[in-house]
């Protein structure tokens, strides 16, 4: 049998672009993450933690029951419970390990200069943000649901400071973020429209006057809403003041 010589593989050619763009992101990391105050470091460890928000999430269900039938609040717990689902399926089943970028905190360029925060550096990799996408989904879908521009506001602002806190914490890149948000507000939007097309067939009556959004929420409990959300703040800052994680 004749000797074949061994070819070894030629690694893939990364354009330059893309290389630029990375090394960008690295020192934009680098120069956001972490930082000598406890105070910030407890303030980021604590916002980006989802338990953090569970007054919220519990004061959005008794918003779903008191203005909707059983049928309608079901329908809209089961659509958010599949949207989390696909995003979180999408995000960390399909893309993180087809892509395989490293978090800044494991990345062998960096990992070692990166500011590490109570010992947590998160998952192997990191594109795209899972809780960009999360947030940001929920943020859509729940500015659609709603139709009450503060809550809008305010929702978009929440998806933004609980994700950035990711940087700051070392475990993502802001372009790990950006895609997250824009991959959210897709799934967000998407999963929306498949509610808004079964609600309908549902018949669910629209209540309409000035005491109520365009989708028929009591603007009362819109301002509720907008009042635990600052409310959960203030409690995350508390914590972060009693707490000494370092």
């Amino acid at each position: 049998m004749p000797y074949t010589p061994h070819i070894a593989a030629m690694p893939l050619e990364i354009p330059g672009w893309i290389d630029k763009l990375h090394h960008f992101d690295q020192q934009l990391t680098l120069a956001v993450n972490g930082s000598d105050s406890i105070f910030w470091d407890n303030i980021a460890y604590c916002v980006t933690n989802t338990f953090a928000w569970s007054l919220v999430i519990l004061t959005l269900v008794i918003i779903f029951f008191r203005n909707n039938d059983l049928r309608t609040t079901l329908l809209i717990l089961l659509t958010i419970g599949l949207m989390i689902l696909v995003a979180d399926q999408l995000c960390s089943g399909l893309v993180k390990p087809l892509v395989a970028r490293w978090r800044p905190t494991q990345d062998p360029d960096i990992m070692y200069q990166v500011d590490i925060i109570n010992g947590y550096r998160g998952g192997r990799y990191g594109f795209f943000s899972g809780h960009a996408c999360n947030t940001m989904c929920m943020a859509v879908f729940l500015s659609r649901l709603f139709r009450f521009r503060p809550i809008t506001i305010t929702l978009i602002i929440w998806s933004i400071t609980t994700t950035i806190t990711r940087i700051y914490l070392g475990v993502h890149y802001l372009g790990d973020i950006t895609v997250g948000f824009i991959m959210g507000a897709i799934i967000g939007g998407l999963f929306y429209y498949i509610y808004n097309k079964v609600s309908v067939r549902l018949h669910a009556p629209r209540r309409m006057s000035s005491e109520y959004t365009a989708t028929g929420y009591e603007k009362r409990d819109m301002y509720s809403l907008l009042a635990i959300i600052f409310f959960n703040y203030i409690l995350v800052l508390i914590v972060a003041m009693s707490l000494g994680i370092r």
